[in-house]
Formats: structure tokens, C-alpha cells, sequence
């Protein structure tokens, strides 16, 4: 109840009586004490009121412009232009679903992102841990994904053509320095396993301007001797999302990935992936 409200007397109860003031003050100083006067509005009220009335003579004067015949046509054109709007959201939506339907499994399939600095990461899990979906005791459980390629007399072949042996996979290009910097190691480990692990050294042709002629002209030029292998239509580069070089995957007889290693390989580090290949080929043997 406001200071303004007074509290109404119950017309069947008796009225209660005033004892007559027993100090000085006149009659009129008495009510004037007895009933406060009304509050003046704050500062804050009154520009609240102010900005009320602002809003209510702009919507006054918006609706007289609607009303005329330049309003209506404006109108027009801003319920065009939402409508626009709505239709170009639309399409981005769908095609952004097109655009997951057709990646998101590449992207399910892969699952392979791995980071290494001074050692091969492994893909292997505890054998307690084997969900089973690789193959043998202790096997990966991340198959490699397919791709094609060509080789240097133009044959199409895939990565699935080399399942049977261990596979040091690699991607490369001429232009690349840490990838010239591995390359006489690579070239010395495979000739001392190639016959043990096959190399599949992919160039990533058509990556910032690579092409096969230059990518042989390197090779040549070096004396590397190892079998080297076209991405000439991005195949490998989309299966693998290879966005940077080098990277090297190793991949066991069976086809799943057991480790992985980002950036130029050491001796020693190519050595521990080697023995890693190996060492799962002997157990196989056994």
C-alpha cells in the first residue's frame, strides 16, 4: 500500500475516536504532519517517461509512413528481401549436409592423427584391450584407407595391392626440405629390408605445384633407387587428410595401422618404425 492509499474503515464497525492533541500545534499543523504529501517522480522516472513518449510518437510517425504509398512500397521490398534471405539460408544449410554426408565418413574412417618428435606413435592397443576389430593378438584396431596411385611407367595400382607385407607408407614432394632432408635414410632402409618391408613412398603430386616430372628429376638427380609412387589424382592426400609433409604410416601385413610418425624421420626413428614392421612379421611367422 502506497503512502497515497488510506486503509478503509468497515462501515458496520464503530469509529474508533482521536484523543485531542495535548501539545501546542494548531489543527492544520497537526493534519499537515498526519498526511504526507505526495512524492515527486525521480530523475530516473521522468526520463523513463520521457523515452516512452520518444517511442510512441516514432511508432506514430513509422505507421503514418507505412500508410503512404512510397511506405507500402519499401515494405514490399523488406519483406522481398527476407524472404531472399531465408531461401539463401536454406540452401547453405542443405549445402553444408551434402557437403558432411560425403566427408564425415571419409573422416570416420580415418581416425589416424597422430603427432611424433623423437619416436614412432604407436596405433597398437594392450592385447586385454583388443576390441577384436584388427587382426591376430595385439592388432591394431585403425584399418589403413585405400587409395590409388600410379607408378613411374603410369600402372594404376592401390594400397590394398600391397596387403600380404609390412608397409612403410610416406608422403613426400621435391619441394619439400624436411622430405629431402629423410630421404637418404629412407633410401639406405630400403636397401637393407626392402624385401622385408614394402616401401610405398607416394608423391604428392599437384601439391603447391608439385608434378611428376619434378618429383623424377629429384629423384634422379640424387641417385634414389627406392620405388616411388604418383598422387596424381589427390586420392591418397584425401584418404590419409594429408594437409602437411612429411608423414609416414606403418601398416602391418593384415592392413591396419600400427604407428605413425609427422615430420622428417631421423635414422633412428626409421629404424624403430622398421623394427616395428618386422617385428609384427616375425610374430605372424611364428
Amino acid at each position: 500500500m502506497s503512502e497515497n492509499e488510506k486503509m478503509p474503515t468497515d462501515a458496520g464497525a464503530p469509529a474508533e475516536t482521536t484523543a485531542a492533541p495535548t501539545d501546542s500545534s494548531t489543527p492544520a499543523e497537526t493534519a499537515a504532519s498526519a498526511t504526507p504529501a505526495a512524492a515527486e517522480p525521480s530523475a530516473a522516472e521522468q526520463r523513463g517517461e520521457a523515452i516512452g513518449e520518444r517511442l510512441a510518437s516514432l511508432e506514430a510517425e513509422e505507421k503514418a509512413a507505412a500508410a503512404t504509398p512510397e511506405g507500402e512500397k519499401a515494405d514490399r521490398k523488406k519483406h522481398v528481401g527476407v524472404i531472399v534471405a531465408a531461401v539463401v539460408f536454406a540452401v547453405l544449410l542443405i549445402g553444408a549436409g551434402v557437403a558432411y554426408s560425403v566427408l564425415a565418413p571419409a573422416a570416420d574412417n580415418k581416425q589416424i592423427e597422430v603427432t611424433g618428435t623423437d619416436a614412432v606413435q604407436e596405433t597398437e592397443v594392450d592385447a586385454a584391450d583388443d576390441t577384436g576389430d584388427g587382426n591376430g593378438t595385439n592388432a591394431a584396431t585403425t584399418p589403413a584407407p585405400d587409395f590409388t596411385m600410379t607408378d613411374a611407367d603410369g600402372a594404376t595400382l592401390t594400397l590394398a595391392d600391397f596387403k600380404g607385407k609390412p608397409v612403410l607408407l610416406n608422403f613426400w614432394a621435391s619441394w619439400c626440405g624436411p622430405c629431402q632432408s629423410e630421404m637418404p635414410d629412407i633410401q639406405t632402409a630400403w636397401k637393407e629390408h626392402g624385401t622385408d618391408v614394402e616401401f610405398v613412398i607416394v608423391n604428392m603430386t599437384g601439391m603447391n605445384g608439385e608434378t611428376e616430372q619434378s618429383a623424377k628429376a629429384f629423384l634422379a638427380d640424387a641417385g634414389y633407387t627406392f620405388p616411388c609412387y604418383f598422387d596424381a589424382n589427390n586420392s591418397a592426400a584425401t584418404a590419409f587428410g594429408v594437409s602437411s609433409i612429411p608423414q609416414t604410416y606403418l601398416i602391418n601385413a593384415e592392413g591396419n595401422i600400427i604407428g605413425a610418425y609427422m615430420g622428417a624421420m631421423d635414422a633412428s626413428v626409421l629404424a624403430q618404425g622398421i623394427d616395428m614392421l618386422t617385428g609384427e612379421a616375425d610374430e605372424a611367422a611364428q
